[in-house]
């Protein structure tokens, strides 16, 4: 009859609507985890591009993850027919070229001192000992800014050298003297307490949902590393990161926060150092 669905097309056309409804609710973790607003719509600019797509296989998946942050998985299930010859095999290995272009444009960037599997590529051992310090700290340092404010820090970028820390996160006004002192003797006390640092590998979602921070969702790959102070039953901090970390905080040395100001965007900025 004219203006009814044929039975294929009816059928087509729950199934697109099932795998969308059933991809957004596996995804729903993951944005909540978030919270960002910026970044759902990011997300929903990436299903619109995904439906533009005639055929979707491993570089196209790759390119929607990268730009938009669609896992493989709701690629997968939305893409339908269109992503039959897409397979997690394929898209990891998009995701592997695309991890040693950026080290090589890294390694001519700085020398030698950009980041390789999670490790400086420094040639001073005492100076990646330093480093590694001064990161573990910074895991430290937010986790506590987070007890102290009693609401999680949304980080918007960190740096880190061999002399200081420092790390940029949203928050509407200046931090007062004293909640920058409670938080460093919260952050010395994990310290003494010697806690053991230790990390394990967790598809995305699965990390997100264990409690994991982690401040840019979208460039994360499907399987990632979570750091973690603390068991995991009463853990202080729980990040996805990608390393490196000392074993212990013990190995940390006394926190110092020397810092504390505003930048660009709205945001602060710590600045802290190890003895």
């Amino acid at each position: 009859m004219p203006g009814t669905l044929s039975n294929r097309s009816f059928t087509a056309s729950m199934r697109g609507m099932m795998a969308s409804s059933l991809a957004t609710m596996r995804f729903c973790s993951l944005r909540g985890a978030i919270g960002n607003d910026k970044f759902q719509k990011t997300f929903k600019n990436g299903l619109r591009e995904l439906e533009k797509l005639a055929v979707i296989d491993a570089p196209a998946a790759f390119k929607l993850f990268e730009s938009f942050g669609l896992p493989y998985e709701v690629t997968k299930e939305i893409g339908a027919t269109k992503a039959e010859s897409l397979t997690r095999e394929g898209f990891e290995e998009e995701f592997k070229k695309h991890q040693e272009k950026s080290r090589a444009g890294a390694e001519k960037k700085f020398g030698g001192h950009g980041m390789k599997e999670g490790e400086p590529m420094v040639g001073d051992v005492e100076e990646t000992k330093k480093k590694t310090r001064l990161h573990t700290a910074t895991h430290i340092v937010v986790a506590s800014l987070e007890k102290v404010l009693g609401e999680p820090l949304k980080q918007a970028g960190a740096d880190i050298n061999t002399e200081r820390l420092r790390f940029d996160f949203a928050f509407p006004r200046k931090l007062t003297p004293e909640e920058l002192q409670q938080a460093e003797k919260i952050a010395n006390q994990t310290v003494a307490d010697n806690l053991e640092v230790w990390f394990e590998e967790l598809p995305l979602e699965e990390a997100f949902a264990s409690g994991a921070h982690g401040a840019f969702a979208h460039k994360y790959p499907p399987h990632v590393k979570v750091y973690t102070v603390g068991p995991k039953s009463s853990y202080f901090s729980r990040e996805i990161c990608g390393g490196p970390h000392v074993s212990h905080t013990g190995e940390i040395g006394h926190i110092k926060i020397t810092k504390e100001e505003s930048v660009s965007g709205g945001n602060r900025r710590i600045r802290a150092v190890v003895d």
